[in-house]
């Protein structure tokens, strides 16, 4: 039987198609045996209060500082002011909460519905931070199709933020700039307000995606897994190849 059997309209999805291929990937993400990794790189699912819909956040950093304390300081900020529990603690708590995958969560008394913004807190020295990336996959209300979002942060004072030339200074590897001046496969970079905040930000926009995803015949399990890695690269966003590998252990 086809995969695409699954959906109402290959390769488009429903608002709560959208909402099961995003909790597969926060489920992927945390039963992945990632360990540094997860330090630097998180992934959470996030609802909005105002319209019931779901999204993926995914914050990355975006480099790494020799000081141990500049780095444990933008480490405690991506995990919420504490600090990342291990993989072993993790698996410690799987045993005691009989396999609740909530267990996993280090950042879960964070996590509120409606939430729509990523608190940093006011403890973190702002003098000492590294920049970081936030990304977002949003549902698109007219394309039916993911949208990928991004915003920069924490770049130095001579940086702005919402900036093109950032984008691409920090974000865009060298083989993909030409293409995406021009428009590539996935349509190129674009800027709006955010569908949450309305703040200006930037996107990969949306009005090619379809016919890439026609290529595949994927199930909802990996519908995420399989539109990032068309997407995600040409602004640096790649998802750890342990998300790629079943794990029935958490």
């Amino acid at each position: 039987m086809s995969h695409r059997e699954e959906y109402r309209q290959w390769p488009f999805v429903t608002d709560d198609e959208f909402a099961l291929v995003c909790a597969f990937l926060d489920q992927r993400y945390i039963k992945a045996r990632l360990g540094p990794t997860r330090q630097v790189f998180k992934i959470r699912s996030r609802w909005t209060a105002t319209t019931g819909s779901c999204y993926i956040e995914i914050i990355r950093l975006l480099q790494l500082s020799e000081d141990q304390d500049e780095l444990s300081l933008a480490l405690q900020k991506l995990n919420g002011g504490r600090e990342e529990p291990s993989e072993v603690d993790m698996e410690i708590d799987v045993e005691n909460e009989d396999g609740d995958q909530e267990a996993l969560r280090p950042d879960l008394e964070n996590h509120k519905p409606g939430t729509t913004t990523y608190q940093i807190p006011s403890q973190c020295n702002p003098y000492l931070s590294l920049p970081y990336v936030v990304y977002e996959i949003h549902l698109h209300p007219t394309y039916r199709i993911p949208t990928l979002w991004f915003t920069l942060h924490d770049l130095p004072m001579s940086e702005p933020t919402f900036d093109l030339n950032s984008v691409y200074r920090y974000l865009v590897p060298e083989g993909y700039k030409s293409q995406l001046r021009d428009a590539g496969i996935t349509g190129g970079i674009s800027a709006a307000p955010h569908p949450i905040t309305d703040v200006p930000s930037f996107f990969i926009h949306p009005c090619q995606t379809k016919e890439a995803m026609e290529r595949f015949d994927c199930p909802m399990t990996d519908y995420l897994m399989v539109w990032l890695g068309l997407v995600g690269g040409c602004v640096g966003l790649w998802l750890p190849p342990e998300m790629a590998q079943e794990n029935t252990n958490g």
